[in-house]
């Protein structure tokens, strides 16, 4: 009897995945659309090695998101199938410079969900500008973190603490420098360098100099900063992708081992769950003193998770875009545009000249700090938001477009789109509107990047006075993955000292 009831629900069961796999190939509404087998029924294919992609020469070579190669996935993805991937049976990708704009700008119906809080339970945390969903949302809070902190008046003002840590970076690259013969020059590894300081220096204007020692990775409780972000941010990303597993992962068992493991042998917190403990935030000083009955004031949960998330966006994408723009200058290309940029620091050119901007935007291009697309999606009433589509999408439909893939499109860029040349962005002014128009770096619409200011004083400082104090040249690959940021752990240069 038992085992007639068990046959009867194992008959049922085979039935029901027949015909949802007959559904999700042939009736679903994005059936239409061209994609990897797996992703029909399941996004699993995203975190796990399930994918077989035609990659480089090699057939059956494959590409995953552990394996940190997500973003050349995708690349491979749109180059077999097309302009339009299905990615997972409810996610479209776009290749394509209008989608991206009617996907990420000032559509009010093209909205986030809960894919942006990476897996864990609804709770009664307040979620940061990254993790809001609705545009009314984020318009308000964006008000109350740009306006009092992050304009580009506002920042002029955090110039000493970029100066101080861009010394000590300086400092710490000598003592990690391999001399080569006679002495004359040397050899270093600048990632783990790059990321140091741009970690550094975003804890030091976060936090301030009274909350925490600092610089905070030559403590004992930051030591370990920098990798430990690395992972928590891969761990954040597959738990969106994977929402099962970031369940698992989420609760309150491994909840526990995690701490566990981010606590000191004294028992004290250490690295991001020390910051997490303080209290006090530099960069925010200025909104909290905001008149109590303003509504642009930032109460203080609204403080500490703007607070967490600059710290989860900020470090590496600043680093990814350093290390990789110091990379460039190094090649045989790039010397032509260090002795323009020494020109210029020897000129006492304006900070922010057309030769260092085109410099720092096609880095960005070529080499996106966030190569991973950020998933939308579709309200009603932004069913035809994407106009080039055979038919209107379902409402909760996700849709992305991937920005390392647009920045390597050669439909957008050009034949030349895999070539790092930055004078491409040197024409006239009508020129270099088109070409920004192009760019979707710090994303598009009322969701660009809230920290885009910041991130440029950062880099130009940083680079001007690599440009300044040495002569270098790039030695080996440029090497890392890609998570939720590129993270690059080898950049290795040459270098001699000027003057």
């Amino acid at each position: 009897m038992v085992s007639s009831t068990v046959f009867v629900v194992a008959q049922v069961a085979l039935a029901a995945l027949v015909a949802h796999v007959i559904y999700q190939c042939y009736f679903h509404p994005l059936a239409r659309y061209p994609g990897p087998f797996l992703a029909r029924f399941t996004n699993l294919w995203f975190v796990l090695n399930l994918a077989f992609i035609e990659l480089r020469s090699t057939p059956f070579e494959t590409v995953h998101f552990f394996g940190g190669q997500h973003h050349l996935s995708e690349q491979h993805l749109h180059d077999k199938y097309g302009h339009v991937v299905r990615v997972a049976p409810n996610w479209l990708s776009f290749d394509d410079l209008r989608a991206f704009e009617a996907i990420y700008g000032f559509n009010k119906s093209v909205e986030k969900d809960d894919f942006y809080v990476f897996g864990g339970p609804p709770d009664n945390r307040v979620p940061s500008v990254f993790a809001l969903e609705t545009d009314a949302a984020h318009r308000q809070r964006k008000r109350k973190v740009v306006g009092p902190a992050l304009t580009s008046a506002k920042i002029t003002r955090y110039e000493s603490i970029i100066t101080k840590h861009v010394d000590l970076f300086f400092t710490r690259t000598e003592a990690e420098s391999l001399s080569g013969q006679g002495g004359e020059k040397t050899v270093v590894n600048l990632a783990p360098l790059a990321h140091r300081f741009t970690m550094d220096v975003m804890l030091e204007l976060i936090y301030g100099p009274d909350s925490i020692s600092h610089p905070y990775t030559d403590s004992a409780i930051g030591a370990t900063m920098c990798s430990t972000m690395r992972k928590l941010t891969k761990m954040a990303w597959s738990f969106s992708l994977c929402p099962s597993y970031g369940w698992i992962m989420n609760s309150r068992f491994i909840g526990t081992l995690l701490r566990n493991l981010s606590t000191s042998k004294q028992g004290g917190p250490t690295d991001i769950m020390a910051l997490m403990a303080s209290s006090h935030t530099m960069i925010f000083r200025r909104p909290k003193q905001v008149p109590l009955d303003d509504s642009s004031r930032m109460t203080q949960d609204e403080v500490y998770s703007e607070a967490v998330n600059l710290v989860f966006a900020g470090p590496g994408s600043v680093a990814a875009a350093l290390t990789a723009m110091v990379y460039q200058l190094g090649t045989q290309e790039g010397l032509l545009w260090q002795g323009k940029l020494r020109k210029e620091a020897d000129l006492d050119a304006p900070p922010f000249s057309l030769e260092l901007q085109a410099v720092v935007k096609e880095t960005l291009r070529h080499c996106a700090s966030f190569p991973t697309a950020f998933p939308r999606v579709i309200r009603p009433g932004a069913e035809s938001v994407v106009s080039s589509l055979p038919a209107p999408l379902p409402s909760g439909t996700t849709v992305s477009a991937n920005t390392y893939v647009l920045g390597r499109s050669r439909r957008i860029w050009g034949d030349d789109a895999d070539q790092w040349l930055p004078q491409r962005w040197l024409g006239d002014e009508s020129q270099r509107r088109e070409m920004d128009a192009k760019l979707v770096a710090f994303g598009k619409g009322s969701r660009s990047c809230v920290g885009k200011d910041l991130a440029w004083l950062v880099l130009a400082k940083a680079v001007m006075a690599i440009i300044r104090r040495w002569r270098f040249v790039s030695v080996g690959e440029l090497r890392g993955k890609s998570f939720l940021e590129m993270q690059y752990d080898e950049c290795w240069i040459e270098y001699e000292k000027l003057g």
